[in-house]
């Protein structure tokens, strides 16, 4: 494995009457690395440095089959790896020289005041707005690395690599690239593999030269992010049929081996989240991952020991299990008990006390909109596994990210016909996929390669208006199941 971004000592010979080499081939002799770009900034000021020092620290990054010199007479070098969420960014700063991660940090997306959601963000820049949208994204990204800094104690020229994931429009977005092809048909973006780019293209205020890399989408609902958490599994390497589950603004199954890959993805994610339900909240301190319902007592466990502050994906998985498996809803997700129900502006809703701490509520409307999410999840599978002849038994692992890729319990989302009876060895939760994704590539620049090749071999298949999802969807509604037999294994 090269790094993306490596630090190299060398020793130059001075120019004489035997020796009239330009002081650029002497840098590129010395390196000894093959193809190497020099940028124009460098040669500038090369020839006072190499003047005035015999040796020098060189910051080389790999492009590709191409290496780039990024700095010289630099001691110290860092990387970023950025995940583009609809929702937060968030960064990861990396010591290149040390190969060690140094400090995380998360920020909301700006974006979000221009909508909450990837589509009305898209509408926004679709009717003359689109640079208000990349505006505020690129703020977005150099605050947050801007925070690394400060915390880590980090010049910010001592950044020299990044590398991005995101879904399709994100990666749009921090191009500065047109979308309005991307959500009307026949849904066409206008990049597919980004690839290498300096931090100054992008309007990063870190070393102009940086490299920073952008993961490949494989259409317009396969971004970059699917791309990087596919990595991050290994399931691409593997001969066996491996599962990603990929929950955040959507939900995106990806199923496949070193020989194919198919995509299909759904509007499963919000639910578990923010606009939904008004508990809804990312993992993060303080927020409910798991409960248990015994008698009238309602326990609940949190992030750090936190107090309750919301519900997390895992959490809304748990607590359909337990209202259910104690009586209090029915198979249609009914409220039905009389046990800590209440009356919400003329609505029924379930007091989650927590063990007598200030109550979270939840309303019926938002167990409603949570069965539909759970059944769309459950359906992505069915549909997908099916599409490629492939039973759930067939599956080797399943990995799973995003908002249940953090404490969720596998038996309970098989109690509820979130997904089949899969034993929790199968199951793996991986946290964050698409910085992973990104994490690995700066350790490893021969993953960018892998990446561009693996986009030939993802099939999208469309299930917006898939006549058997429509079908298998209304099954799949109920507690577990009308049929429970599909989710046996």
């Amino acid at each position: 494995m090269e790094p993306l971004i490596v630090q190299k000592t060398i020793t130059l010979p001075l120019p004489s009457d035997d020796d009239r080499r330009a002081h650029d081939q002497r840098l590129r002799d010395a390196l000894g690395l093959g193809p190497l770009h020099i940028p124009l900034s460098l040669l500038r000021s090369t020839a006072a440095i190499i003047n005035a020092k015999r040796e020098l620290s060189c910051i080389i990054g790999r492009a590709g089959d191409q290496y780039r010199l990024i700095d010289i007479d630099r001691r110290r070098s860092y990387s970023v790896a950025l995940d583009l969420g609809t929702t937060n960014l968030v960064a990861v700063l990396y010591d290149n020289i040390g190969q060690k991660d140094i400090v995380t940090r998360s920020l909301e997306n700006p974006q979000v005041e221009y909508g909450s959601d990837i589509l009305t963000r898209m509408h926004h820049a679709m009717t003359g707005n689109g640079e208000d949208i990349y505006r505020v994204l690129r703020n977005g990204i150099n605050t947050l690395i801007a925070s690394l800094c400060r915390e880590a104690g980090v010049n910010g020229r001592d950044l020299h690599g990044l590398a991005a994931a995101g879904n399709t429009a994100m990666t749009h977005f921090l191009l500065g690239l047109d979308i309005s092809t991307i959500p009307v048909a026949p849904w066409v973006p206008v990049v597919r593999t980004p690839g290498f780019f300096s931090a100054a293209e992008l309007g990063l205020d870190i070393n102009p030269e940086a490299l920073a890399y952008v993961f490949p989408n494989a259409g317009s609902y396969v971004g970059g992010d699917i791309t990087a958490g596919i990595i991050a599994t290994g399931m691409h390497a593997s001969d066996r049929p491996s599962i990603l589950v990929d929950v955040g603004t959507n939900a995106e199954v990806v199923i496949g081996n070193r020989e194919w890959m198919i995509v299909g993805a759904g509007a499963a994610g919000p639910a578990l989240e923010e606009g939904i339900s008004a508990i809804g909240k990312r993992a993060k301190k303080g927020i409910v991952y798991d409960i248990e319902i015994s008698g009238d007592c309602v326990s609940c466990k949190t992030f750090d020991q936190g107090r309750p502050e919301g519900i997390c994906g895992s959490g809304m998985v748990s607590l359909l299990y337990e209202l259910y498996t104690a009586g209090i809803i029915d198979q249609t997700g009914a409220l039905t008990g009389k046990r800590h129900i209440i009356e919400i502006n003329g609505e029924k809703a379930f007091s989650i006390n927590c063990d007598c701490e200030d109550a979270l509520f939840i309303t019926q409307g938002e167990i409603q909109n949570f069965m539909r999410s759970k059944a769309a999840m459950f359906t992505l599978l069915l549909v997908l596994t099916r599409s490629v002849g492939v039973a759930f038994r067939d599956i080797e692992s399943v990995f799973v990210s995003g908002a249940l890729g953090t404490g969720i319990d596998v038996k309970k989302a098989a109690g509820i016909g979130m997904v089949p009876g899969w034993q929790a060895g199968i199951v793996k939760p991986m946290g964050n996929t698409s910085l992973e994704g990104c994490r690995m590539l700066l350790r490893d620049a021969g993953i960018a390669c892998t990446a561009d090749r693996l986009v030939d071999k993802i099939t999208y298949k469309h299930m917006h208006d898939d006549p058997e999802f429509m079908k298998e969807f209304m099954g799949s509604v109920f507690i577990p199941h009308t049929n429970p037999e599909l989710l046996r294994v």
